[in-house]
């Protein structure tokens, strides 16, 4: 089921009630009368702007991936290859940090497996575009090296820690574990040749 994309501010206040209904209630338990009534419309305009709750849910999922998808942001400075690993560590953190996503994942962590074992969602779609924009700009600085996989690849990396973010927080090894995807996808993204900065070795093609 495909998620709305809406941006006029009465939609935008209709997101807002719906991640506040979700994050007090979980998904099964939110009704439309309840968003509805947080955003303070009727039921029946609720209906024809979102369709169903669950379209709601996935809006908002979409909206908090959006917003957040800057919060991950870039470093100050660095290659192309370092704002990519940045951003796949902080993506993380932003997923173990949610209120909506933990929700979610707490009460009905159902709602979330057609997009683990069957289908991208639009919320993916911007964390896999986000990639994708960095990997060509590694490739055109020349501080990745990658082929027509590998920002899907990527994604499933960082999806996999963070789909598993409850458990390692529980055990206190979740710093530990982003640390080490950084490390492993810094490994992953250098061309054979060159040095941690992205600079050539002498002797490298």
């Amino acid at each position: 089921m495909k998620s709305q994309r809406t941006s006029t501010p009465a939609d935008d206040k209709l997101l807002a009630a719906t991640r506040e209904a979700v994050v007090v209630h979980g998904v099964r338990r939110t009704t439309a009368n309840d968003i509805a009534e947080r955003a303070g419309i009727s039921r029946m305009t609720f209906y024809r702007r979102m369709g169903s709750v669950d379209n709601a849910v996935l809006a908002a999922l979409t909206e908090e991936f959006r917003r957040y998808a800057g919060v991950a942001g870039h470093p100050a400075s660095g290659t192309a290859r370092r704002q990519l690993v940045h951003f796949a560590v902080e993506s993380v953190r932003v997923f173990a940090t949610s209120e909506l996503i933990a929700s979610i994942a707490e009460r009905d962590p159902e709602f979330l497996i057609p997009y683990v074992t069957d289908r991208f969602g639009a919320s993916q779609q911007i964390v896999l575009d986000r990639l994708q924009a960095l990997l060509d700009a590694g490739a055109a600085d020349g501080s990745i090296e990658a082929s027509a996989g590998t920002a899907t690849t990527v994604l499933l990396a960082v999806q996999g820690v963070a789909l598993s973010s409850r458990v390692l927080l529980k055990s206190g090894s979740f710093e530990g574990t982003v640390a080490e995807l950084g490390k492993m996808l810094e490994r992953f993204l250098t061309p054979s040749g060159a040095t941690a900065d992205g600079a050539v070795r002498a002797g490298g093609e």
